[in-house]
């Protein structure tokens, strides 16, 4: 039996609780049909404690904690938001600190703010060692900057929309490249051109559950077991079987996240 690691879930999103309710029922339903390991994303204090309680009820749920660039806006002290984040960081079964990052999708972005959040916590992730989960929705630029900048830390690049040319360089510079439904899409050039830049030991896949979902469920609601769906694109591209992608995108993803 295929057996996929979604390596970017948000199981604990108020759209999956308005549908499903009961969020353990709903991991358990994930869980049984496929999915042999989920990383939990934090994009908050809040949901970031959600996702460390979460992770300590199911052995195969792992967490991550962060403050994600639209969610700046509930802190104004960094200092302060990163003293709370930190004790957070050393929980067992967190294994990144994400997702951060960057977001200029929208006209009225603070750009300033969320560049002093992303490299702030950048500089925590540097401090503990720890891999970091990176959000970068039209902003590649200033991303690569940071990323340049901080050559010590390293992790994945989530629901990846950059250019060939990107992911070469963030493999070279000992990155992770994720993979979400957006590769399916019918106009997906742009991430198919990078999957097939990015060498296959490189390459992971997620959900972005509930967003994001691969066709045929675009416009629907996303859900970790669709990630066969997604894995099976990837294993389109690199021409692999999809038996193949899962398992090596599953070992990947230990890799990545240091799950032994």
């Amino acid at each position: 039996m295929i057996k996929l690691f979604d390596t970017h879930a948000h199981c604990d999103d108020e759209r999956i609780r308005r549908e499903f309710g009961d969020t353990d029922k709903y991991i358990e339903h994930q869980l049984e049909n496929g999915v042999g390991a989920i990383v939990n994303i934090g994009t908050n204090l809040d949901n970031s404690r959600v996702s460390i309680e979460l992770a300590g009820r199911f052995d195969s749920l792992y967490a991550s904690c962060g403050i994600h660039p639209y969610d700046i806006r509930f802190y104004d002290d960094i200092e302060k938001t990163l003293d709370e984040l930190r004790p957070m960081l050393a929980q067992k079964k967190v294994v990144a600190l994400g997702e951060i990052g960057l977001d200029y999708h929208y006209e009225d972005t603070d750009k300033d703010k969320q560049m002093a959040f992303f490299r702030a916590q950048m500089a925590l992730a540097r401090e503990l060692s720890i891999p970091v989960i990176i959000h970068d929705r039209d902003a590649h630029g200033d991303c690569m900057s940071v990323i340049r900048d901080f050559d010590d830390v390293t992790g994945i690049f989530h629901s990846f929309s950059g250019s060939a040319e990107m992911a070469r360089e963030l493999v070279l510079r000992g990155w992770y490249i994720s993979f979400s439904g957006t590769v399916t899409y019918k106009n997906a050039r742009v991430p198919v051109e990078a999957c097939e830049a990015t060498p296959i030991e490189r390459i992971l896949i997620e959900t972005d559950s509930p967003y994001l979902p691969p066709v045929p469920h675009r416009g629907e609601m996303n859900h970790p077991h669709y990630s066969l769906l997604t894995c099976a694109k990837v294993a389109e591209i690199k021409g692999a079987s999809v038996e193949e992608m899962a398992k090596i995108t599953y070992e990947n993803a230990k890799r990545a996240y240091r799950i032994k």
